[in-house]
């Protein structure tokens, strides 16, 4: 019996030390919005201009462009767009060239079915004649940027 008392004694003794030790918190908190005006800053850039110059003395060219199963499908997730980008990069990369003008694309599995043979068929070019966008231009941008889906699925294929 005496056990059960020292033992009761003791617990009780421990609960009263945790109860005294451990101390009230008190979180107090206040949120306040006053009107605000949020300052915000445009840029505007003037568009420029551009014209192409095809590099005559290569005209037309074609390249084949080799990725192992890797690079396609893991590094480039398998996306044609990526792939044909890739493509498009290189062969400006091998004509010295900003852009190839009207490229078409094969890409078909290699012999050995390891990779991707990737050829680009099109017309180096570069461009010139840099200058700043003149009123008669603006039409031209208007038109761009104002086209609706439906528009731009009837002259799908002239923009291509």
């Amino acid at each position: 019996m005496k056990m059960k008392k020292l033992i009761l004694f003791i617990s009780l003794a421990f609960i009263g030390a945790i109860g005294a030790y451990a101390q009230k918190t008190t979180v107090r908190m206040q949120e306040t919005q006053a009107r605000l005006l949020d300052v915000t800053s445009n840029a505007y850039v003037k568009p420029l201009t551009v014209e192409l110059q095809i590099d005559k003395s290569k005209g037309r060219v074609k390249d084949e462009w080799t990725l192992t199963r890797e690079q396609a499908e893991q590094e480039m997730n398998g996306d044609l767009i990526n792939i044909r980008s890739y493509a498009i990069y290189m062969s400006s990369q091998k004509h010295n060239a900003d852009v190839i003008v009207a490229a078409t694309f094969n890409v078909k599995t290699n012999e050995d079915g390891n990779g991707y043979k990737v050829t680009v068929i099109g017309y180096p070019a570069t461009f010139i004649n840099w200058k700043t966008a003149e009123a008669s231009d603006y039409e031209w941008i208007r038109m761009e940027k104002t086209l609706t889906t439906a528009d731009k699925d009837k002259i799908a294929a002239v923009i291509k």
